[in-house]
């Protein structure tokens, strides 16, 4: 009876050590009202070649907003603008599931999850989120369902300028 209980236990307390630290509004703080500069590089569709373009963004905090305006330099029809709450206690990224959050070096780092579609075929939807007062990447990777490696649909790469 005691090795039961303490098999229980060790089982109670490893799965409560990696219990998945949600996401808190305030982590978001140091973007507040903050601009960037760099570039979003993707894969192109047709010729499967990486592609950089230049953009800038915006980020701003509103009541429980976190708001993103990018502009392309070269392409101001694909200029954006969007927002994304947390969720369900901060376990959701928008209607993205959060699977890793940490902090190394005064940068936070989340990893989100969920799946999509990427050129019209199935696919789960990784992105990776990285984050210090002056640097900011996003990295979106995407694997295929029945397929078993990932590849990097785009990245986006700014520092900060204010």
């Amino acid at each position: 009876m005691k090795q039961l209980l303490l098999i229980l236990l060790a089982f109670t307390w490893i799965s409560i050590s990696n219990a998945q630290e949600p996401l808190k509004l305030t982590d978001f703080e140091i973007l507040n009202n903050t601009s960037w500069e760099g570039k979003l590089t993707y894969k192109d569709y047709q010729s499967g070649k990486m592609t950089p373009v230049d953009a800038t963004m915006q980020i701003k905090i509103k009541n429980d907003r976190i708001i993103t305006n990018v502009q392309y330099t070269y392409e101001p029809n694909k200029n954006n603008s969007s927002y994304v709450k947390l969720k369900k206690g901060g376990t959701y990224y928008g209607n993205e599931k959060l699977i890793s959050n940490t902090i190394s070096n005064n940068e936070r780092t989340f990893v989100t999850y969920y799946e999509g579609k990427d050129g019209g075929k199935k696919a789960d939807i990784y992105i990776t989120h990285q984050f210090s007062k002056d640097r900011l990447k996003i990295t979106k990777e995407v694997q295929y369902k029945n397929e078993t490696t990932r590849f990097v649909r785009n990245t986006y790469k700014f520092k900060k300028i204010q």
